[in-house]
Order: structure tokens, then sequence, then C-alpha cells
């Protein structure tokens, strides 16, 4: 497999690189976390003005049309700064899995709108209690052509800056997806705390109106789209944390003194970081090979899963060794090694930890050599 960038993809890593590294500096980040989970307008407006947010939308709507990849680069490059803009649950989550749908004219509109940057969209994928996407408790019903939702979802990702939320329901015994509005009538949004400072909210939804967008299998389709687009983007987030985490603590052995000698010539040292180093690269090389299948259109590949686990497996042991490493250091507030850690937890249990896939794999693998 080639996984060698094109010339538009080192671009766009190297703007992504430059808009998110020059403006989320750790000071930056101290000055907003004041008041706990916050939208970065700042960041944000620069992501928009420099068209990066829209690098994988299609021409037809403003964007670059570039491809799936294009979108974990950008993933990537958030991971380094935890800079708290809205480019997963807005753009990956939910606007590049409904671009199939813009032969409907209240998509076609509202992401054109998300590209030009007039208003931010997201997607609930969890209700309490009900860690499965594919089943939800909440019901859709109809009524003389209009669509109304009940259920409860938390962990909405900006739900109270955006202007339409991407939900799932029953209907009929049958999947359902459609679009709500968070501050129409029969929407309650309670915010939810969140230590990585991403602001979550609870939706709570009675009779709430919908815009219908898919039914049965074309609702699995799409619902089967958004999880692999957002493993994938969290697998792509959690390289660049990785990498941090590895690199913070690279800088602070090489520069801590114990014993008269700098903390990185010693073996046991150099050789945990040796092990971080090994981890993020496989880490990198099977979200890679997720990235191109999504890119291609596969969506259900054991390449998602994997990349996955090794998500999960990689940020538990380089944010471990990170803190063991930096000793008391490694938790201290005014240092920002804690920033990674804390996203490193929270993407590591999203969408299922490395249990959870490992079981899907063992699944597939059981269906494929065992059926009789």
């Amino acid at each position: 497999m080639d996984f060698s960038l094109s010339d538009m993809h080192v671009e766009i890593r190297g703007l992504a690189h430059k808009i998110l590294g020059e403006l989320a500096t750790v000071e930056h980040l101290r000055a907003n976390e004041v008041n706990g989970p916050y939208l970065d307008n700042v960041i944000w407006q620069q992501c928009v003005e420099a068209g990066l947010h829209a690098a994988a939308m299609p021409e037809s709507l403003g964007g670059s049309g570039m491809d799936f990849f294009a979108a974990t680069l950008v993933c990537e490059a958030l991971g380094q700064t935890v800079a708290s803009i809205p480019f997963i649950p807005c753009i990956v989550s939910t606007a590049l899995p409904l671009q199939n749908y813009c032969q409907d004219p209240v998509v076609e509109k509202l992401l054109a709108d998300v590209v030009e940057g007039k208003t931010l969209i997201t997607t609930a994928l969890l209700e309490p209690g009900n860690d499965e996407p594919r089943a939800p408790s909440s019901l859709a019903s109809s009524s003389k052509g209009k669509w109304q939702v009940d259920g409860t979802k938390h962990c909405v990702p900006y739900a109270q800056y955006s202007s339409q939320v991407l939900v799932f329901a029953k209907a009929d015994g049958k999947l359902w997806a459609g679009l709500v509005n968070p501050d129409g009538a029969g929407c309650t949004l309670v915010e939810q705390s969140i230590t990585t400072h991403e602001p979550q909210y609870q939706l709570t939804l009675e009779n709430a109106p919908a815009h219908c967008m898919a039914q049965g299998k074309d609702a699995e389709l799409l619902l089967q789209t958004v999880t692999a687009m957002t493993t994938v983007a969290c697998c792509s987030m959690a390289i660049g944390v990785a990498d941090r985490m590895m690199r913070l603590t690279g800088e602070y052995t090489s520069q801590r003194e114990q014993f008269g000698m700098k903390i990185a010539t010693f073996q046991s040292v150099a050789h945990r970081l040796a092990d971080c180093y090994i981890d993020v690269e496989c880490l990198k090389i099977s979200t890679q090979k997720a990235a191109s299948d999504v890119a291609q259109g596969i969506y259900d590949s054991d390449a998602i899963h994997m990349a996955k686990v090794w998500c999960g497996d990689v940020l538990h042991r380089v944010s471990q060794a990170s803190q063991h490493m930096h000793g008391g250091m490694g938790i201290d507030r005014d240092y920002h090694l804690f920033r990674y850690c804390l996203w490193a937890k929270q993407l590591e249990l999203m969408l299922g930890n490395s249990r959870t896939h490992l079981e899907i794999i063992g699944e597939h693998l059981a269906q494929k050599y065992l059926a009789v």
C-alpha cells in the first residue's frame, strides 16, 4: 500500500499545522478554559477563512473537493494542539456523510451554509445507558406527512452552537434518521461536564419536529457512514495526541537532571520513549489503511476496527508512559501535558474501546471461517 501524500495533501497538512499551531498556544488555551467548555471562535473562524474546514467538501458546495484522507490530516493536526473547534462533530461526523443527500434542497442549503461558515451542525449518536447507535430507544413518528421525535440523546458535541442535529431513532421498528433544530419546539438542552473542554449537551426531545432524511436500509447506511468516518477521525486525532505526548516527554527528559545526568540518557527512559515512537507509527499506519478504505466508500472494513484497537491501546500506553516519565509535573495544571492525557482517555473510549472492537473483529472472523 502506498500512503504517499499528494501535493494537495501536503499543502492541507501544512496549512492545518500552521493555523492551529500558531493560534492554539498554551496561553490561548489556558485563557479560554477558565469558564469551562467552550467553542474557540477565533481559531474556527481562521479555519473557515482559509477553507481548511471544507477541504473534503465537494466543489459544488464551495469546498475544495478533496478526499476523506484530507480531513484526517486536519484531525491529526487538531490532535497536536487540542484546540476546541467543531471540526470532527460538524464536518466529519455530519457534513461529509450528508453529502449523499444533496438532492434534498434542505440538506444542500444547510451544507452550503456550513461551508460558508454561517452555521454549525452536529450528530447525536449516544443515549443514556445505551452505547449502541444502531439500536436507539428514541422513537420517530409521522402525522400528515410531518415527522416528530421523542427520546433523549447525550454527549452531543456543540449542540448549543448548532442549527441542526442529525439524530437516529426507530420508526415502525426500522432505523430512521432526521434533522432537528436544538433551539426549536420540543427540544431541551442541558450542558454536561466534560474534562476535555469540548462543549457537550444532553438533548431531550419531546414531540420535536424533524426533517426526515432516511429510513430503513438507507438510514442504516447513513449511520454506518457516520460511525466509520467518526471512528477514523478519532484515530487520526489520536495520532496527533500521542505524538505530542511523546515529544513533550522527550523534551522534558532531555532537560531534567537526576544524579547529575539528563534522565533521557538513562537506558530505561530511552527504551520507553522508543516504545512510544513505535506505538505512534503503528497507529499511524493502521489509521491510514482505515482512512483509505473510507475514502473508497468501504465503511464496514475490519481495518477501521483494527485502527480503533490501536487507537485505544496506544493512547493508554503513551499517556501512562508520559505521565510516568514526567513524574508529578505531568499532572500539574500549569504544565500542558494533562490536556493531552484527558483527550487520550476520551478518544480511547469514544465509539467503543479496544476490547469492543476486538470482539467485532472476532465475530467477523468466526462468521468467515466457522460458518457451516
